[in-house]
């Protein structure tokens, strides 16, 4: 699978802290990638899965927290959001 590197501010100490993680199809060299809960819905971005509307194409999905992605990880597989339960707090 291709291979996006992506430097992001250390919160603690003046320097850039250098991530590698799984380029997703329209990703490009110079972009701003974004994460978290305020990240807004775009290409490249990392955000939960609660925060993404019903219908969304999403890739690199995470099992537990903090495991890098264990579903549709490899080059060119996508999983689609179907629905949200927020009495059991899970998503389909």
């Amino acid at each position: 699978a291709p291979v996006a590197k992506i430097q992001f501010l250390n919160a603690y100490r003046f320097k850039r802290d250098t991530e590698l993680m799984v380029a997703t199809e329209g990703m490009y060299t110079g972009q701003f990638i974004y994460c978290g809960k305020k990240a807004t819905l775009n290409c490249g971005n990392v955000l939960p899965l609660k925060q993404v509307p019903e219908g969304t194409i999403v890739c690199n999905i995470e099992a537990k927290v903090g495991d890098r992605g264990a579903f549709a990880r490899g080059s060119g597989c996508f999983a689609v959001v179907i629905s949200h339960d927020e009495d059991k707090g899970t998503t389909r």
